[in-house]
């Protein structure tokens, strides 16, 4: 009996919101082994390093509050510990999700191009696409943070002016968060379109999010939602460890959690948390993907222009 072979998914196409929603899923569905071994494999090495980060911050974060609450020296060594372990985290926290969002655009990249799609899917098909938008992705995450930076700097110079200019901090907070969300599609806007530049990709984002803004905003939403339970079930157990820890820490019973048994346990189930983290956003990656396919299909119909023209080819 012959095996019923699903139609391709079609990316450039106007879908309404449970149309979208359910398309992020039938794609996550029907490449779910791919998606999860590439993501795994090249993640990894990250993750390794920011579960390290992450459980080191959080030991010298409860040595620091012990040591100011008790009085004892030491203050000055576990806070610079402390924001030295943050800054390594937050630089794997950007670096992650780049690196998580090249691999997921490079394989949706790869699925429309190739006539198996991802069946029997190698690195080699897709490497070089993972490097160049890896790239892209962390350069305007870089703008971003840069711009974030600067803004949250204006906001509290207003705030430390006086009560009036404190006052102004308020809309301004509120108009980022605005601008914001039409923004989010730059990063599928610079990657799909691939000749296309910065400020251009940013010109795009802008057009194309404003004019599907709610849209996008509702869908982001869900999958906000979905994503963030999927981290808090691998989240728990380390979260429980580190409480459990805690505890023991301010007690008699403070060897234990000085054990290479306990520490590695720590460590391993760090490790799940930093997985669980960017598998689940496998799911926001996609789907801000289709919400970027059905906006642009929506004001520059990609789908019609392209049947114009394959109908004047034959």
């Amino acid at each position: 009996m012959m095996e019923y072979i699903k139609p391709k998914i079609e990316f450039y196409r106007r879908r309404d919101f449970s149309e979208k929603l359910n398309v992020t899923f039938a794609f996550i569905r029907e490449n779910w082994k791919p998606l999860l071994k590439y993501s795994f494999y090249i993640i990894m090495p990250v993750c390794l390093v920011q579960t390290f980060a992450m459980n080191s911050f959080f030991s010298t974060y409860i040595d620091l509050m012990s040591a100011s609450a008790i009085g004892t020296g030491g203050f000055y060594g576990s806070a610079s510990s402390v924001l030295a372990n943050y800054g390594i985290l937050i630089f794997c926290m950007m670096l992650g999700g780049a690196i998580m969002s090249g691999v997921i655009y490079s394989m949706m990249q790869t699925y429309a191009k190739r006539e198996n799609r991802l069946v029997d899917v190698t690195l080699d098909d897709f490497k070089d696409n993972i490097v160049r938008n890896t790239w892209k992705y962390l350069r305007l995450l870089l703008l971003f943070t840069f711009v974030y930076i600067i803004i949250l700097s204006v906001m509290i110079f207003l705030a430390y002016i006086s009560v009036y200019t404190l006052a102004l901090t308020i809309p301004i907070f509120i108009a980022c968060i605005i601008l914001v969300i039409p923004l989010m599609l730059v990063f599928p806007v610079s990657i799909f379109e691939e000749k296309i530049s910065m400020i251009d990709a940013i010109k795009k984002s802008w057009k194309l999010g404003t004019a599907t803004l709610w849209g996008m905003l509702g869908l982001m939403i869900v999958l906000y939602i979905i994503s963030s339970v999927i981290q808090t079930i691998t989240m728990m157990p380390w979260y429980i460890a580190e409480m459990v820890g805690m505890v023991f820490s301010l007690s008699s019973e403070s060897m234990i959690t000085e054990s290479f048994i306990f520490k590695f346990l720590l460590y391993i189930l760090g490790l799940l948390q930093s997985l669980g983290v960017y598998i689940s956003m496998i799911i926001g990656i996609i789907g801000l993907a289709f919400q970027y396919f059905h906006a642009r299909e929506k004001v520059e119909g990609v789908k019609i222009e392209s049947n114009i023209t394959n109908f004047g080819n034959l």
